[in-house]
């Protein structure tokens, strides 16, 4: 009785074992739903559309997106570590939600690092620094010197509180030891108006809308917030050569799926991705949008994160801007 039990048990994992392997073999079957987690229109969600077009062509099946703005990315992705494992939900979000919020927000309901199954690194972003031309300074050099010969007088402005901006600005705070202040605007264009008018001295801003200002005179890039010069603007020397080893602050975008997804769903949708990321539309698409486009998957993909979320705790706990 207890061998014939034994093999009914034996019987059933391998049936389950073979269930599974052939769902996965068939994904996908149906369409796939793309939760981003902010409103239309950003570049989170900019990236969703034209990624999920040319995925969902090389799946064989549509991409449908679907925003659930609100807290920050924090209700879209939390809804993402709580659906259905079988592959048909992935989340496209960014740096925001999986480095910079978990340190932010401390009631956060869970942990983007271990309640999301990581896929992919999509692109980097770099910010530019920019002044207003009237202060004087054409390097990061000048502007710490100024700094130090004025203490609290320079200022930065950002999107927000807590934003990529923000936490560049309390960066170079910290790696300068200089006294800065920051001011919040509503978004990024009235941070960049704010520099433009000499209301504040300088900011950390997206390249998309921001070259054509320095074209114009209205603002000047002294550098480049990427540990190398970046295609998007090859002539902008990076904070880094210009005296602050190791200075990197970039937005970034990801792509990953609910806890739990089997491997080989995951080893499919990687190599589609391979072959979208190919596409000479695409990269073309992404320079447009700022982005640099970076492919980084397995292993090195969840070092990446994990190096990401500690070095931005860390700013933000010196910069005392969590608990929100």
């Amino acid at each position: 009785m207890k061998a014939r039990a034994i093999k009914l048990f034996t019987g059933a994992v391998i049936a389950a074992a073979f269930t599974t392997a052939t769902l996965a073999a068939d994904w996908p079957k149906r369409p796939i739903r793309l939760v981003v987690p902010y409103a239309p229109g950003g570049t989170v969600d900019t990236v969703a559309r034209l990624l999920g077009d040319k995925l969902g062509t090389q799946l064989g099946q549509a991409i449908i997106i679907e925003n659930r703005p609100g807290a920050g990315g924090n209700i879209g992705t939390e809804a993402v570590t709580r659906a259905n494992p079988d592959g048909y939900t992935l989340l496209m979000a960014g740096n925001p939600t999986h480095a910079l919020n978990p340190h932010l927000y401390k009631e956060l309901t869970f942990d983007p690092l271990t309640d999301l199954t990581p896929i992919a690194l999509l692109s980097l972003a770099p910010n530019l620094l920019v002044v207003n031309p009237s202060i004087g300074v054409n390097n990061v050099a000048q502007l710490v010197e100024l700094a130090r010969n004025e203490p609290g007088v320079v200022t930065y402005s950002s999107s927000g509180r807590g934003t990529t901006g923000h936490l560049v600005g309390e960066m170079l705070k910290n790696k300068a030891d200089i006294e800065i202040s920051h001011i919040p605007y509503r978004g990024q264009a009235d941070a960049i108006l704010g520099v433009i008018r000499g209301d504040v001295s300088f900011a950390a801003v997206t390249i998309p809308g921001t070259l054509a200002h320095v074209n114009d005179g209205k603002l000047k890039a002294i550098a480049i917030t990427s540990s190398e010069r970046s295609n998007l603007a090859k002539d902008i020397p990076t904070v880094a050569e210009s005296g602050y080893a190791g200075f990197e602050a970039l937005a970034w975008y990801n792509l990953s799926a609910p806890p739990d997804v089997k491997p080989e769903i995951i080893k499919k949708i990687v190599g589609a991705l391979e072959a979208v990321m190919q596409s000479p539309d695409i990269n073309a698409r992404f320079t447009t949008l700022g982005l640099e486009p970076r492919l980084i998957t397995g292993e090195a993909y969840t070092s990446f994160l994990k190096s990401e979320s500690e070095k931005w705790g860390t700013i933000i706990k010196q910069a005392d801007v969590g608990g929100q």
